[in-house]
């Protein structure tokens, strides 16, 4: 298998967890996008590069009980699937075993569809195993935390910036290996672990690891790959300045390894066999950021991956209410409650003018936030911002915005007070999560942090290696990112 390489992926969040063994495999019937009430389960009889890789590992796992059927059942049945990879065929394939604690999802990192190429890196296989906490525990009160409000690298990502200065680390300090709280408008405390600045932060349903949500320090630094994206699918990949999109359009590119930074849901959706319910170009076509900021909902989202803590990722769409029988009552709309700010609130230097003077102005194109040949600092996009005359204090709109430093672009602002019952849309939390009927799950949003933006789940220890690294490898070169 070209390129395989293996790592245990130990969770950053824990859990107190329940006891609980699995079957090995994906499979089941899903429903929606992802699909995580699934009638099937249990695992695919096809041996895989996956379900014989148990032996070389030092794990003492086995069958998954009960206790395990939210991740068994909502992993994809990826059986009899081979995908083209620039003319050579490979195999994508998963497989699940469990401990009392935790269940493992072991992949070998290929996406379910045929290689779209983003960046100058190949897909290579890279064989990986995630062990997922089966019953998270949310952070509590840590005495090294650190106040999220008082957070102020971000001088220094304006000072970079406006010096033409490439900063080798993320300036903001919202992301790392620390905990961050916050005391909130509503009375509560808010208590959370970071996470990685780079690398793996989970797993999708696929098998295939989610990134956080900035790219690597070069060639704009730290900024998010959804600033490089069509705004429909009807627009060209590369647009007339000769800069093509980051990411494909489910959410994902390769850098050292495949990975995704966003989701598009219909992606994920999967058959009654558990299988993948649309090819790449039928699920593809249904991107629309406008549409997935405010698009009405139909029906619930389901899994579309976990996080390392041990917290489903879902789509976009929340049940917020159910009654005696189970039934949803309330179907609403995921909003990030970050929105966009820009890098000029870090700093006021005479020299902003020129170097930020786009920054947050209307436009319809990237020609009208001063894009016009080359790489571009600034993009005419969708973003959620600021609008203190809208009733619960956001609206969407297209902005110039910057690519470059996203961590401190965005501003996270805290709704756990604003009352949206009359709005078609709820607000998340700081980690991108909401409290639900069924529990705590973070959301997929077209919104910066577009999956996990901290992880509300109690960390436990890092990754360990087993042969190779997890890490986001080497940034791709050209124009186009490659490296978170």
């Amino acid at each position: 298998m070209r390129g395989a390489r293996w790592m245990l992926v130990i969770s950053l969040l824990s859990a107190a967890c329940e006891e609980s063994v699995s079957t090995g495999g994906a499979g089941g019937e899903g429903g929606g996008a992802g699909g995580d009430d699934p009638a099937g389960g249990g695992g695919s009889t096809v041996a895989t590069a996956c379900t014989e890789a148990w032996d070389e590992l030092d794990l003492d796992v086995g069958a998954c009980g009960p206790e395990a059927d939210a991740v068994v059942r909502s992993l994809m049945n990826l059986d009899g699937i081979v995908i083209d990879n620039n003319g050579e065929s490979m195999t994508p394939c998963i497989d699940v075993r469990c401990d009392d604690s935790f269940a493992y999802v072991l992949s070998n990192a290929l996406p379910h569809y045929d290689f779209v190429q983003t960046t100058p890196n190949p897909l290579e296989a890279w064989r990986s195993v995630y062990k997922i906490p089966l019953s998270a525990v949310k952070t509590s009160e840590n005495a090294s935390a650190t106040n999220a409000e008082e957070l102020a690298g971000c001088v220094d990502a304006y000072d970079t910036f406006l010096g033409g200065q490439s900063p080798s680390s993320e300036a903001s300090g919202q992301c790392g290996d620390g905990f961050l709280y916050q005391d909130l408008a509503n009375g509560g405390r808010f208590d959370a672990a970071q996470i990685a600045c780079l690398g793996t932060i989970g797993v999708l349903t696929n098998g295939v690891p989610v990134f956080g949500p900035n790219e690597g320090p070069t060639p704009q630094p730290f900024g998010t790959p959804m600033f490089v994206m069509p705004d429909t699918a009807s627009e060209p990949a590369s647009d007339a300045n000769g800069m093509s999109v980051a990411l494909d359009l489910c959410g994902g590119h390769t850098a050292a390894q495949m990975h995704y930074h966003a989701v598009n849901e219909a992606c994920f959706e999967r058959d009654d066999e558990g299988a993948p319910a649309r090819s790449y170009v039928d699920a593809a076509s249904t991107w629309d950021v406008e549409a997935m900021f405010d698009g009405p909902c139909t029906e619930e989202s389901g899994i579309v991956g976990w996080a390392l803590d041990g917290h489903p990722i879902k789509g976009a769409c929340v049940c917020v209410a159910r009654d005696e029988s189970g039934a949803c009552t309330s179907l609403k709309r995921a909003r990030s409650a970050w929105v966009y700010g820009g890098l000029g609130r870090w700093g006021d230097s005479p020299g902003e003018a020129t170097a930020l003077g786009s920054e947050l102005g209307a436009c319809d194109t990237d020609a009208d936030c001063g894009c016009n040949g080359g790489t571009c600092d600034f993009y005419c996009k969708y973003v959620s911002v600021d609008d203190p005359a809208s009733s619960a204090g956001t609206s969407v709109r297209k902005a110039c915005v910057l690519h470059a430093h996203a961590w401190c672009v965005h501003d996270f602002v805290d709704r756990s007070a604003v009352d949206t019952q009359s709005e078609p849309f709820v607000y998340l939390d700081r980690c991108n999560g909401y409290e639900g009927p069924d529990g705590y799950a973070y959301h997929a949003t077209p919104g910066f942090p577009h999956m996990v933006g901290c992880y509300r789940g109690q960390p436990t220890g890092a990754g360990i290696p087993v042969d190779g690294s997890m890490g986001s490898g080497p940034p791709g070169p050209g124009p186009g990112p490659g490296g978170g």
